[in-house]
């Protein structure tokens, strides 16, 4: 598995950097996918399934049984969330919507602050991550492996045509993604205390009740494209922690069981 995501991520630092230094063609790609993609709302659902709020949940629903993973996922998406937020503020580069030379942008989504810059794209580092993440569970390979990475390069398209992130901000949020997976699934990280795992499964809460209150936002049928599969996963995670719960409680054994 280490050589697969190796070979996608050396293409995807080069792709990074030459783009970032050739911004007219970083832009010109960027255009060319955001007016060419059809069925916005699809990409807009794909985008939705990128968030950390779902990928957590859906982490939670696939690694229960996986007590280590479960736990580094979290010490990962905190890696990446700092990562993301100090290389977005370092590089400072403006979202596609402020950069006045565009026309004919199409943006879907909440309108983004002017200090909420777009390189690198966090939602395509948590995509990969989590791709990561659930391949090592799973030990999946072959054609399992490379379905679940095209899942990951899906939600790096859709940030493109939604209006929220050029090319290159994919590509390195990809790298970002793809090094702290590898780095946080290798076995020597194996945090196991029963502290530990209780505390994980307290952080998991705040996200489970966030994607069931995205509920709110359903009002029409785009809506319930849009936001059903957060809220799907959000009711998913609630059953799982429970079940883990319960169980600690019937049977006085850990939460989580060993992986």
């Amino acid at each position: 598995m280490i050589k697969i995501f190796s070979f996608v991520c050396i293409p995807f630092i080069i792709l990074a950097i030459f783009l970032s230094i050739f911004i007219p063609l970083n832009h010109a790609i960027f255009s060319t996918i955001n007016h060419a993609l059809p069925f916005k709302a699809l990409w807009m659902t794909i985008t939705n399934i990128g968030d950390a709020t779902f990928l957590s949940c859906a982490l939670l629903i696939a690694l229960h049984n996986h007590k280590r993973l479960l736990t580094n996922a979290v010490i990962c998406g905190v890696f990446i969330h700092y990562t993301i937020k100090f290389t977005k503020n370092i590089f400072a580069v403006l979202r596609p919507e402020h950069t006045l030379d565009l026309t004919n942008l199409i943006t879907l989504g909440p309108a983004l602050k002017l200090d909420n810059y777009a390189m690198p794209s966090g939602h395509t580092a948590s995509a990969f991550m989590a791709v990561i993440f659930i391949a090592s569970a799973y030990q999946l390979r072959s054609w399992k492996l490379w379905l679940l990475i095209s899942y990951a390069c899906l939600v790096g398209i859709s940030r493109i045509a939604v209006g929220a992130h050029w090319p290159a901000d994919v590509f390195a949020g990809a790298v970002i993604g793809i090094f702290f997976g590898l780095l946080c699934t290798h076995e020597k990280w194996n945090i196991t205390h029963i502290a530990v795992q209780y505390l994980t499964l307290a952080l998991y809460l705040p996200f489970i009740y966030i994607a069931i209150h995205r509920v709110k936002s359903i009002h029409d049928a785009t809506s319930l494209i849009n936001e059903g599969a957060m809220v799907l996963a959000g009711i998913l995670g609630l059953a799982i922690w429970l079940l883990s719960v319960k169980s600690h409680f019937n049977k006085k054994t850990p939460l989580l069981t060993t992986e």
